[in-house]
């Protein structure tokens, strides 16, 4: 989670959002799926605000406020961000054994976490993404192979 320091930084810094926001848009159009219509659209809106701004002279950006991220808009920019992070082990224990682990007990999971099981396991995945990542966690600790305040 990002700090309130990164978050104000951020939020005062037209050229960072610019370039963190293309950024994000460009891994958007490499990695299918990554993330949602809402977020597609909120970073779309991001670039152009921040283009704009980046445009005027700093006196003209402190007179309007202009391009100035609010708390919220900064703070789900760098959720966003964090997201997108790859991790290859969760507390120690690698994704890809707690693929294999939740694959020999996806029976026992709801159909919507099974069938997640079996899309990353015939993936060969051996590291994901902040969703998918919480999700095989969700799924571990169900099964009994992770511990809940892992």
């Amino acid at each position: 989670m990002a700090s309130n320091r990164e978050m104000n930084a951020l939020g005062r810094d037209p050229a960072r959002v610019r370039s963190l926001t293309l950024g994000l848009l460009k891994l958007a159009e490499t990695a299918e799926n990554i993330f949602t219509e809402w977020e597609l659209t909120f970073l779309r809106s991001l670039v152009g605000q921040a283009e704009t701004t980046v445009g005027l002279t700093k006196k003209q950006q402190k007179q309007k406020d202009a391009g100035r991220l609010t708390a919220r808009q900064a703070e789900k920019l760098l959720d966003i961000r964090d997201a997108t992070v790859v991790h290859r082990d969760i507390g120690g224990v690698s994704v890809r054994n707690l693929i294999n682990r939740c694959y020999e007990g996806r029976c026992e999971l709801a159909e919507d976490d099974e069938q997640f099981v079996e899309r990353v396991y015939r993936s060969g995945a051996a590291e994901l993404r902040g969703r998918d990542l919480a999700r095989l966690r969700r799924c571990s600790v169900q099964l009994g192979e992770l511990e809940d305040y892992t």
